[in-house]
């Protein structure tokens, strides 16, 4: 007979996430969530002191006050990288704390576009898992920021373990013309918020039929850099049904048209007490006569009591299915190289006639050693 002790086991320790809000778009963002949920662990980001003052978030960093004198980075995105990286002590600080690191910001600006890149590149090495949820410019705000965004995400792409992209500009319609400013930034905003709550509710509280951080981890490394997401919330006697539409017609799917060529997919399931069969059996078959045959396919349902009458989905959905660039053994072990087919292999060649000298050794690394073979980095041929 099993004793329950009520000590936490390393096996049933919940997964510690943190939100990082980059940023003043990331700031503004993550400041809203923690109002919803203070128990969302969360901290933003930026160089900006009236962003940071004005913000209702608990934990803030203030990053490159030598650099932009306390004002924001003004589109530089260069000033944006220098500010984080001169206080990069405090965010591997807060990554001794968390298996999952989800960044929020917007790109196109400075801050977000310089920083962000960095920030995946030091979660990377500390072995943290990434995800980055990242809106994208809107077309009338002009190339040269469209541009900005679009090289930010080629930086971002090269640490992340996925990407989540939000453009702006699949917020709106034609029918939207005459929608405050305002409320239009806020759909996307909403859209980070909905997301994030709904990934810390599955892996946060326990579940009926188990999604695992160990699902998550399976999905984001082998997405091959991009992932898409949707949600959708509906109460009422028809929710299954609404809310299976909802997914399928949802803006960040293109209208559903993503899951007929999804090459993985994670659907989480949030209800009350009185949730059914029927209405989960209602939501999976819709999304699978969606989705190619072979499609990896994982789900998880958490009963929670304040969902009564209600039924909340979030979807993770992988286009690509690939080897992730950095292989899991060095990540888990912190060494090893994982060569692919398609990729360059990593290796080193002497050093000539510098062979007779010492290695420069820097806390514990050869720096004779090029980088990307020592950070795992797989070049594509």
């Amino acid at each position: 007979m099993s004793e329950c002790s009520g000590k936490e086991t390393s096996g049933l320790t919940a997964p510690r996430i943190l939100v990082m809000g980059v940023g003043s778009s990331g700031a503004q963002a993550v400041a809203c969530m923690c109002e919803l949920n203070p128990g969302l662990n969360a901290v933003v980001i930026d160089t900006d002191t009236k962003v940071l003052e004005a913000t209702t978030a608990n934990r803030v960093i203030h990053v490159g006050q030598a650099v932009t004198n306390g004002f924001s980075a003004g589109g530089d995105v260069e000033l944006g990288r220098q500010s984080i990286e001169k206080d990069s002590s405090n965010i591997r600080t807060q990554l001794r704390q968390a298996d999952l690191l989800v960044i929020v910001a917007g790109l196109g600006g400075g801050t977000g576009s310089g920083a962000v890149p960095v920030i995946t590149r030091i979660s990377r090495e500390a072995g943290t898992l990434v995800l980055c949820m990242l809106t994208l410019p809107f077309a009338f705000e002009g190339k040269p920021i469209t541009r900005k965004a679009e090289d930010a995400l080629k930086r971002i792409r090269t640490h992340a373990d996925a990407i989540i992209r939000i453009p702006n500009e699949m917020m709106v319609d034609r029918s939207d013309v005459d929608l405050p400013a305002e409320q239009v930034f806020a759909r996307s905003q909403q859209m980070m918020t909905d997301g994030i709550f709904a990934l810390w509710r599955m892996l946060s509280q326990t579940g009926i039929r188990g999604l695992d951080f160990a699902c998550i981890q399976t999905m984001l490394r082998n997405c091959d850099g991009f992932c898409h997401y949707a949600s959708a919330d509906a109460s009422g006697e028809n929710r299954g049904t609404a809310v299976a539409e909802g997914i399928l017609t949802h803006r960040l799917l293109n209208g559903g048209k993503v899951l007929e060529k999804a090459a993985g997919l994670i659907v989480g399931l949030t209800g009350g007490h009185d949730l059914m069969l029927s209405e989960m059996d209602e939501v999976m078959n819709r999304i699978q006569e969606k989705l190619p045959e072979d499609s990896w396919v994982n789900f998880g349902v958490v009963i929670d009591p304040t969902y009564e009458n209600r039924l909340s989905a979030i979807v993770l959905v992988a286009e690509e299915w690939k080897e992730p660039l950095l292989s899991d053994a060095r990540r888990q072990m912190g060494f090893g190289f994982n060569r692919g087919q398609g990729e360059l292999p990593l290796e080193t060649i002497g050093k000539g006639r510098f062979s007779n000298l010492d290695p420069a050794i820097h806390e514990g690394q050869d720096l004779d050693v090029p980088a990307y073979v020592r950070r795992g980095i797989k070049l594509p041929r």
